[in-house]
């Protein structure tokens, strides 16, 4: 036999045979256990008993060397086995009858965590077994049997460990739900304040806009009256003193005419640009080919005073629209693109739509000059104008098209190079 026996049951000594009862109770063989550094047996089997004729009562509890007083030799050994946990074998003639058949001992050590428990000791007479491989199988299987059983409680160890992790794991588990369920309903909590508070300032807001738009369109109305005066008076300066004017005189007062007319176009737009900030809008399906006719039609003098090229042949898509908006957004945008040539340029226009996955894109092609990349932000704001006086108007055509276009629920842009025209763009929601 070689190797130790290791229980690993635990940090208390467990009887070597108690792990291989059930064995060792059945084995042919006789066997015994003793602890301690006094070789007290603490286990003997029926076979032992019978080898001895004494019963366990008898045998439990006594040390070794007092059961077996004359096997010097055997308890030698013993203690060295016991000493050096090295398993051994011993043979001699009978404790008993020195001149009959052999005694032989297998004794081995039984040890936890390099600590030893007991030894173990198997006796067999030569006159009951001959076949030493009887014996030999025997001794396997004890030692197999120990084995087995320290597998088993080592499993069942580590098992119950894994039980524990298990059950950690679940409360984990259970907790990270509580909190994460915890924190969903805070946010769902903290984001149905966000929305209510959206939704109070989006009031105030909208009143605001509001009153500023009243106010603004009051102070326009308001304002032309005195604005028409002025221009009046000057008309009859001019038409009732003319002669008696000198030429700077009669400057100054063409200027205060023309200054009164573009302050009062620029209050029109004004009114115009508030108006259409107030102006409940009601979109229906709006079919382009009927509002690029209409467009088309006004622009009549406008095409033929300019010579423009004009191509407008379509396809027309149906939008999601307001009619008459629409069709202002559309007029500013066209008349933009005639005025803008170059002086010694026929105008070139195209009016198109083109079908995108969720709008309606209607473009306004020009060939004239072209708006620096920096500039194109400004183009449609209000008042707005990048060329000085070179050219009629106010400055308020693309701001009105933009305010027109967003509140039909859509959007405008420019794509645009210094020398290959503009190309301006509005989205419309589909019909």
């Amino acid at each position: 036999m070689t190797g130790a026996l290791t229980s690993t049951a635990g940090n208390e000594p467990a009887a070597g045979a108690g792990l291989c009862q059930p064995v060792a109770e059945h084995a042919p063989l006789p066997m015994a256990e003793v602890e301690g550094a006094g070789l007290i047996v603490r286990y003997v089997n029926p076979a032992f008993c019978l080898l001895l004729d004494q019963s366990k009562q008898q045998l439990i509890g006594q040390a070794f060397r007092d059961v077996l007083p004359a096997s010097t030799g055997c308890l030698a050994v013993l203690e060295r086995v016991w000493l050096s946990r090295i398993p051994a074998s011993h043979t001699e003639p009978s404790p008993f009858e020195p001149h009959s058949d052999s005694w032989c001992y297998a004794m081995w050590p039984v040890v936890n965590h390099e600590h030893p428990i007991s030894a173990m000791i198997q006796v067999s007479v030569t006159e009951q077994f001959h076949d030493t491989t009887l014996r030999a199988m025997n001794e396997a299987l004890i030692v197999s049997s120990m084995r087995q059983r320290e597998l088993s409680e080592a499993t069942d160890a580590q098992n119950a460990q894994l039980l524990v992790t298990i059950d950690e794991r679940k409360h984990v588990d259970e907790a990270l739900q509580r909190e994460q369920e915890l924190l969903a309903v805070r946010a769902a909590l903290r984001a149905a304040q966000l929305e209510d508070l959206v939704s109070q300032r989006t009031s105030q807001l909208t009143l605001t806009s509001g009153q500023v738009d009243t106010f603004v369109y009051s102070i326009a109305h308001d304002l032309r009256a005195p604005l028409r005066a002025m221009q009046g008076f000057a008309v009859m300066l001019l038409n009732e003193i003319d002669p008696t004017l000198s030429a700077m005189a009669r400057d100054y007062a063409q200027r205060i005419n023309r200054s009164a007319q573009f302050m009062d176009a620029m209050l029109c737009d004004l009114l115009a640009f508030s108006g259409i900030s107030q102006q409940r809008l009601n979109l229906t399906a709006v079919p382009l080919q009927s509002v690029v006719e209409s467009v088309m039609d006004s622009l009549q003098a406008d095409i033929a005073r300019y010579h423009a090229q004009v191509d407008s042949s379509g396809p027309w898509p149906v939008v999601l629209a307001h009619e008459p908006t629409l069709a202002l957004a559309l007029y500013h945008l066209m008349t933009n693109a005639l005025k803008f040539a170059g002086a010694d340029q026929t105008p070139v226009v195209r009016l198109r739509a083109e079908e995108r996955p969720e709008v309606i894109r209607v473009w306004v092609d020009d060939n004239g000059p072209g708006i620096a990349p920096d500039h194109q932000s400004q183009i449609f704001r209000l008042f707005t104008r990048l060329d000085g006086e070179a050219h009629p108007g106010t400055g308020a055509g693309l701001a009105l098209v933009k305010k027109s276009v967003e509140r039909m629920g859509g959007r405008v842009g420019v794509e645009s190079e210094i020398g290959h025209g503009s190309h301006v763009w509005l989205d419309l929601c589909k019909a």
